[in-house]
């Protein structure tokens, strides 16, 4: 097998070409070996080597170049081209502009005012690298308006600096040994990229890009943020408002072996990955797959097709793999991924408490070292969007260092492994997950065990309601979903767990122990199911709170008495009851790895849920009384940050201004606080069923809200539309006035929303009485206008809102 890189000057080809060679010639002549026959297994077309036109400049007046949503005109200035033999793919304007951006959704002119202040962004720019396919040239720039002028050293000059910087940041492709220049791949029809310089802003990078779900973006190329991403017009009017990222794959991961030996001194990692798929799509002839742009890949084997040619997208953390036949719809396939490279840890991610401020004359003790590589750090070759499968992990470490991995770790392993092949004495951990997994992950610290136990789940029946046929849709302990389909995946009725410590947490970890196997206990009860048969503690130091929670494990940190650093401001520090981080890592376990999110509009899938159960195991072992101060900070921190998004924004509230506490504030304390609400509203009876029905479908599946409203809305008869549509689609509150009168043994109580669209909402109100213990009621307030009527126990004195119970309304009497 040879690779081969054909240089045309301005263009290029590779390929992969299979050679039988024989023996033609006497020894040591040069005929000795000749190719007797050739096949090309497989080849990269259209390839570019892109440059500025030195002969040609223009320049325009008034020249408006525009794609959906955004119009760049170009006042007065230059303008160059870079073109190859089809056509123009590179425009440059120098020169006096103004940038529009209008985008349509109502969401994302909230997102637009966030970082400019106003719906619409309208801005100066000095200059703008725009990218188009060929073919689309004409339609994309008014040629007429483009006047030949003789060249400008000085302007041109200026044009080749800003093209050197810009045009490699989209497009480009690094083939490694073949070629050490810049290569482009070609725009696709209809898309269009615009790197433009503002004077404000600094750079700003509008792309439309058809291949992706939500195909507009504008993105801030200095804070890299995420200013605007959404749907097309089209796109919308084709597949609809809701997507499934799933659904938009070419194949689908069955199973992962990965070997990696790590080295956390250096940072490094060398791997060797074997991935089982299964082809999705209706014909491939490439697959992409995500891996870290640090991992240098040194071969990819296909036990179907051979060895295989790949290309890495320049600052995408991509590989792209050429398969060399088309391969259709159903067919497995196994790659064997060979690479290595230094891989920094992951970062900490926005579960994580942001510190609000540091405290003065505290000596600052070294939290021991831990080293996490999970779903942000691409440390293996994976599909580009979290993909359930199932996995073995073998992971080799430096002795001194332990490991924590997705999986339990199989008996007699960690094993000792002799100094040799240029690295020091070593051990062998391997991991086996049997259930299907989102992502897989792995820990590396000074770890010492602190407690194992296995946790028993009684047995219990969960029945769902009969469906509108009438015919029963009961599920029981073994885990049958409504329909009577299968759910997937096995049901556990015991769980292994095992607690892992600093050396400094292991008391921590021996008491923690007994509390993590009460809150696996409380969970199972609600949902009925364990989905995973272990799960493993990992107790690591660090400055601040917080915690991961991929399948099978829980990071959870564990500040230091000397922190320096103060967080009870932030809205998950509930400083009334400290167990809520444990509590809301080991929900992840249920919300987020069992039942997965399909896009990251659905985080709160995960993020509230498992906050709303936090919250649950709060009430069961605290009472009501704490209960309550947690859903009172909730309500308040939801509310204080509404007006920054929607709920189902995910990942992108705040992160415009990279205020994580906005996020946390939303997708954790408003997605919990609306499932409060809806509790409320349908009763708990109903609430609890349709949460067991929406997990037992959703088991190792990634979902959306619409599939939680059907769930609930099969259990309760009702439709939901409008309650999901306000309380995560929207972003407004609603605005309640009450009033009251006595009517013999009755009290009237009369709501009003003031605001302009009408909310569903359980109003919890306290009746205080001159003669008896306040009661609380909920009057359910569901149309402009309503009265209800509530029989009275004794002598009433009030009525109060009940700011106590979760309720995100703002009310006045």
């Amino acid at each position: 097998m040879v690779d081969t890189f054909v240089d045309f000057g301005a263009s290029g080809r590779i390929a992969t070409w299979r050679l039988d060679i024989k023996r033609a010639g006497s020894p040591g002549a040069d005929d000795e070996w000749v190719i007797a026959e050739e096949e090309k297994i497989s080849s990269v077309e259209n390839l570019y080597r892109l440059a500025l036109n030195t002969t040609k400049q223009f320049s325009a007046r008034g020249l408006k170049i525009s794609a959906e949503d955004i119009d760049l005109t170009l006042a007065e200035g230059s303008v160059f081209v870079s073109d190859i033999d089809i056509g123009v793919t590179g425009i440059m304007l120098l020169g006096r502009g103004t940038l529009n951006f209008h985008p349509a959704p109502d969401t994302e002119k909230g997102q637009v005012k966030i970082f400019c202040g106003s719906e619409a962004l309208d801005t100066g720019f000095s200059a703008a690298y725009i990218r188009v396919n060929p073919g689309d040239f004409e339609s994309v720039v008014n040629a007429a308006a483009l006047q030949p002028v003789p060249i400008d050293p000085r302007e041109l000059k200026r044009a080749q600096a800003l093209f050197q910087s810009e045009a490699t940041k989209s497009f480009i492709i690094d083939l490694g040994d073949l070629s050490r220049d810049a290569w482009s791949l070609l725009p696709g029809v209809g898309d269009f990229v615009a790197e433009i310089h503002t004077r404000k802003y600094d750079t700003l990078t509008y792309a439309r890009s058809a291949s992706e779900a939500e195909d507009i973006t504008l993105f801030d190329r200095k804070r890299k943020h995420n200013i605007s991403i959404y749907a097309s017009k089209d796109k919308i009017a084709r597949r609809g408002r809701f997507y499934n990222e799933d659904e938009l794959t070419d194949y689908d991961v069955l199973d992962y072996d990965v070997d990696v030996v790590a080295m956390p001194d250096r940072q490094w990692i060398d791997g060797h990955a074997i991935m089982r798929l299964r082809v999705r799509a209706y014909g491939l002839a490439t697959l992409s797959l995500r891996l870290a742009d640090p991992l240098v890949v040194s071969s990819i084997v296909s036990r179907e097709y051979g060895r295989l040619f790949g290309i890495r997208v320049r600052n995408q953390n991509l590989l792209v793999v050429s398969l060399p036949t088309f391969v259709p719809r159903d067919t497995q396939i196994t790659l064997t991924v060979n690479y290595a490279g230094r891989l920094e840890p992951q970062a900490p991610d926005r579960e994580t408490i942001r510190p609000g401020q540091v405290a003065e004359d505290l000596p600052m003790m070294a939290a021991e070292k831990s080293f996490l590589y999970s779903n942000r750090s691409y440390w293996y070759p994976q599909a580009t969007v979290s993909d359930y499968a199932t996995a073995k992990l073998r992971l080799t470490v430096p002795n001194g260092i332990d490991c924590v991995a997705s999986g339990e770790l199989e008996p007699g392993y960690p094993v000792p492994i002799e100094p040799g092949g240029g690295y020091p004495a070593r051990k062998l951990y391997v991991f086996s997950a049997s259930q299907p997994l989102r992502y897989l992950s792995f820990i590396m610290s000074r770890f010492t065990r602190a407690e194992t136990a296995t946790v028993a789940f009684p047995a219990r029946e969960v029945r769902l309601k009969p469906n509108a046929s009438g015919s029963s849709s009961g599920g029981n302990s073994s885990g049958t979903p409504p329909g009577g389909a299968a759910p997937s995946g096995i049901s556990y009725k015991s769980l292994n767990l095992s607690v892992e410590s600093n050396p400094r947490q292991v008391q921590r970890g021996r008491d923690l122990a007994e509390r993590a196997g009460d809150i696996a206990q409380f969970y199972n009860s609600i949902i009925g199911d364990c989905p995973y048969s272990g799960v493993t503690l990992a107790l690591i130091e660090s400055d601040l709170p917080g915690g991961h929670s991929p399948g099978y494990f829980v990071a959870l940190n564990q500040p230091l008495p000397m922190s320096t650093l103060v967080w009870r401001n932030d809205p998950v520090a509930f400083s009334g009851f400290p167990d809520f981080f444990i509590a809301h890592e080991i929900a992840h376990q249920w919300w987020g790895q069992a039942v997965g999110w399909r896009n990251y509009h659905e985080q709160w899938l995960s993020e509230g849920f498992a906050q709303y159960f936090a919250a649950l195991y709060a009430q069961h072992q605290r009472g009501d009384d704490v209960f309550q101060s947690v859903l009172r900070q909730m309500r308040k921190t939801a509310m204080d940050k509404s007006d920054q998004g929607p709920v189902y924004l995910g990942y992108r509230l705040g992160h415009i201004r990279d205020e994580s506490r906005v996020f946390r504030a939303l997708v954790y304390n408003k997605g919990a606080a609306v499932l409060h609400m809806l509790r409320r509203l349908v009763g708990d009876e109903p609430f609890f069923r349709g949460l067991q029905r929406f997990y037992t479908v959703s088991r190792f599946k990634k979902v959306g809200t619409e599939e939680f409203r059907s769930a609930i809305e099969m259990e309760t008869g009702r439709n939901l539309d409008r309650f999901f549509e306000r309380w995560i689609y929207g972003s407004t509150l609603p605005k309640l006035k009450f009033a009251y009168r006595v009517e013999g043994s009755d009290l009237v109580v009369h709501v009003e929303q003031i605001g302009s669209e009408i909310f569903d909402v359980p109003l919890p109100l306290t009746l205080q009485y001159t003669d008896r213990k306040p009661v609380d009621v909920v009057v359910f307030v569901t149309d402009r206008a309503i009265d209800q009527r509530i029989p009275l126990a004794g002598t009433l004195r009030g009525v109060d809102f009940n700011k106590e119970d979760g309720c995100l309304a703002d009310v006045v009497k």
